[in-house]
C-alpha cells in the first residue's frame, strides 16, 4: 500500500511492507525507458527510523488509475526492465 503525504516542502511516499511496518521514500528521479515512466524512490531516514539503511531505494512504475491519478507499482529483480533501469540510474550518477 502507497500512501501520499506532503510535510512542509517535500513530498513523502508511505509504503507499508507486509509486516505492517510502513517505511518513507522521495523521489529521487524519473527515468523514462521505452515510453514508460518510472520513479527511483530513496527511502527517507527520521528519528524514528535511525539506523536503517538510509540507501534502500525502490524503483517503481508510475501508472495513472481510473481516477486519473498517478500510482507508484513497485518493480521486483524480476522484472525484464529492472536491470536496464538500475544501469540508467548508476549511469546519471557517473555523470556528476
Amino acid at each position: 500500500m502507497v500512501d501520499q503525504n506532503y510535510e512542509g516542502e517535500f513530498f513523502y511516499l508511505e509504503f507499508e511492507d507486509e509486516d505492517g511496518n510502513k517505511q518513507y521514500f522521495t523521489e529521487d528521479v524519473i527515468l523514462n525507458h521505452e515510453g514508460q515512466e518510472y520513479a527511483v524512490l530513496v527511502h527517507v531516514q527520521d528519528e524514528e527510523h535511525e539506523g536503517q539503511d538510509d540507501t534502500y531505494m525502490i524503483l517503481a512504475r508510475i501508472e495513472t488509475n481510473d481516477e486519473g491519478e498517478e500510482e507508484y507499482v513497485p518493480l521486483d529483480e524480476d522484472d525484464e526492465n529492472f536491470e536496464v533501469l538500475v544501469n540508467m540510474y548508476e549511469a546519471m550518477g557517473e555523470e556528476e
